[in-house]
């Protein structure tokens, strides 16, 4: 088993693509210390959340991130979710952009 990873300032993402679709959802977060993979303080999107049990989530390819509270929640667009996995946009940011500030 994967050792879990601990992550902070979390947002759970719903990514859109048809309307009453159940909407994939992945993590943006930071790494709350360091670990085998990761560095304290990187910022991650993770693969697709698969489960979730209380502050523990399981990802596609069975990666396990535990964290500190409850995310945030943000819902996206297909075209919003690229832009901010292209350009590493923090939800602040792509909120930003979508009000014209960006």
């Amino acid at each position: 088993m994967k050792p879990r990873v601990k992550l902070t300032n979390a947002t759970l993402i719903s990514i859109h693509s048809e309307p009453n679709e159940k909407a994939p959802q992945v993590l943006y977060a930071t790494i709350a210390e360091d670990c085998e993979y990761h560095k304290k303080g990187e910022v991650l999107f993770t693969s697709k959340v698969m489960n979730v049990s209380g502050l523990e989530y399981r990802t596609f390819g069975a990666y396990f991130y535990l964290l500190e509270v409850e995310p945030k929640q943000l819902d996206v667009t297909v075209r919003e979710f690229n832009l901010m996995h292209d350009h590493m946009y923090s939800p602040k940011e792509l909120i930003k952009v979508r009000q014209g500030n960006g």
